[in-house]
């Protein structure tokens, strides 16, 4: 792409000769069909509003991670910050410098022509605050010093991607900078603009991305893609390149992998940490093929917490480091739709009930949430470990799939349950709350004085608690905390134990819904729509 100097409005729009390209000049008349380009009707007044910010924003994540690469060329990301609920990020203008680039190429370096901006240095400050579902848009104290037209040198991301495309179906280069000047996200875009960015996108016409050229066939896998959020839909299988590992990591032919509900929130786009497109999938089983482990060693694994650049579970093959892996016992025989329930949902009903709860043989266990794979998991296991489990549903026709899990008894949750334990003088000394933010107030009142409260998760898109006052929602004498799966609880968890207990009939396990991964639609869509009644799992 021709750097930002050359199309910055000091020069004007660059001149180009009609011999330059075959097709002409923007400016030649022509009788070809206008390209199409889809550009949201709203962008332009977005661009304005957030470049003003004349008053806080707040959009949904998904429509503003859809907007922001039209947006792109009026700030830059500065710094962020990582809380438990929320991310925050600075950005500044993009015209913050104080004084001009210096090229550091010498004299005997071939230079590139570049003419640089004179500097503004303006002083605005943006900061956006993520939940995972808004992001709320302030302006510090100072506005910018310039109009919205002195950015317009730097061509967006949307600009770039929209002739690029554009240009690979055929359209002439210069019909494609014209359409994209009048339609106000690319006041500077040239013909060779067009050209260049369409030669990069040539490949799309045979349906292969631009990587798979110098890519050997031997060294593409299937995987599960999410181009961009939206229903189960979105997930469909293509080619991929297979992720080589690298010193510390190993490479596993993925058997089986589970979902999670999680994932169905990053598939629609709620997830402020998910970028697109993505190979999504948090949990995996396979075989190594090689890295740090013996090739052919059977292993479970988890992709959680792992930094953007690893791709996820949804795949052939899957590059993972061997602090997310762990072996299998070479003497276990459960199958591979069995050994994927645990990675997660074992793994995180174990270690909420003995590491969070701490359960006691005497403990009365209250389960919100039961008919939740974790909850499901969790009945099962608490069973032998402690004198008394009860279990909640919305549902009446779900009674008896919690009492074959192990639940003594069965409460309708309506909201309210702590005053449906009060009046019929039920008791309790340990509460898992599974169903997180929503309920945790009432939760919080369905334990006996001493007793303990763990909150574990959430299936509902709310995951902060409003109105929160500990001094007010926690009475006195209970204890609450919360439980979220880590690294270490990974490895820490008996697994081979667990799975001898299975295999010998001592541990019975949720219902396993099994799909294969050309039916990873269905299975997401099963999974929203709380059809599971236990953990849905997926074969290659």
């Amino acid at each position: 792409m021709p750097s930002s100097a050359e199309n910055s409005p000091s020069n004007g729009a660059t001149d180009e000769s009609p011999n330059e390209f075959p097709n002409g000049t923007p400016d030649e008349p022509s009788d070809e069909p206008v390209p199409h380009l889809k550009i949201p009707p709203h962008i332009l007044s977005l661009r304005q509003k957030i470049f003003a910010l004349d008053s806080p924003l707040t959009i949904p994540v998904a429509e503003f991670n859809n907007a922001w690469k039209y947006l792109d060329n009026i700030y830059v990301r500065n710094q962020s910050r990582y809380g438990q609920s929320e991310t925050t990020t600075y950005y500044w203008c993009r015209l913050w410098r104080t004084k001009a680039y210096e090229s550091t190429i010498t004299d005997e370096q071939r230079k590139r022509k570049r003419k640089v901006r004179e500097p503004i240095g303006c002083p605005c400050r943006v900061r956006i605050v993520s939940d995972g579902y808004h992001m709320s848009v302030t302006r510090g104290k100072e506005r910018h010093n310039h109009d919205i037209s002195a950015l317009e040198y730097k061509l967006t991301t949307a600009a770039r991607d929209l002739a690029a495309k554009a240009v690979s179906k055929g359209n002439r280069p210069s019909l494609v900078a014209r359409e994209l000047k009048n339609s106000g996200i690319g006041h500077f875009i040239t013909s060779k603009d067009a050209w260049n960015a369409g030669n990069l996108w040539i490949t799309r016409k045979e349906r292969r991305p631009p990587w798979q050229i110098h890519t050997p066939r031997n060294a593409l896998m299937q995987a599960i893609v999410a181009n961009e959020p939206g229903p189960p839909e979105v997930l469909h299988i293509e080619e991929y390149p297979k992720p080589p590992p690298k010193f510390g990591e190993v490479l596993i032919e993925v058997k089986a992998f589970g979902l999670s509900r999680a994932e169905v929130v990053a598939r629609q786009g709620h997830s402020a940490d998910v970028k697109f497109p993505r190979v999504m999938g948090r949990e995996a089983v396979g075989i190594v093929v090689e890295g740090s482990f013996a090739p052919g060693t059977k292993v479970i694994a988890t992709t959680r917490d792992l930094p953007p650049e690893y791709s996820g579970s949804y795949a052939q093959y899957t590059r993972i480091p061997v602090t997310h892996v762990r072996r299998i016992h070479p003497s276990c025989q459960l199958s591979w739709e069995h050994l994927a329930a645990f990675p997660e949902m074992i793994q995180t009903a174990w270690n909420a009930l003995f590491r969070a709860l701490r359960l006691h043989p005497s403990d009365r266990l209250l389960i919100r949430g039961g008919t939740t794979s974790i909850g499901l998991a969790a009945a099962c296991i608490a069973k032998r470990h402690c004198s008394f489990i009860g279990s909640t549903t919305r549902q009446g026709c779900r009674q008896e799939i919690l009492k074959e899990m192990g639940a003594n008894q069965v409460l309708i949750d309506d909201g309210s349950l702590s005053e449906k334990i009060k009046s019929e003088e039920l008791e309790f000394t340990k509460v898992l709350d599974l169903i997180g933010a929503k309920t945790i107030a009432d939760s919080l009142q369905c334990v006996r004085p001493y007793g303990v409260v763990c909150m574990a998760g959430t299936v509902s898109e709310e995951s902060n608690i409003s109105n929160f006052n500990p001094m007010d929602a926690v009475p006195s004498t209970v204890c609450f905390t919360t439980y979220k799966s880590s690294t270490d609880d990974f490895q820490n968890f008996p697994l081979d134990g667990i799975c001898h207990d299975v295999e010998t009939g001592q541990l019975k396990l949720p219902h396993i819904r099994i799909y294969l991964a050309g039916q990873i639609a269905g299975a997401h869509q099963c999974l929203e729509e709380n059809r599971a009644e236990g953990k849905v799992v997926v074969l290659w």
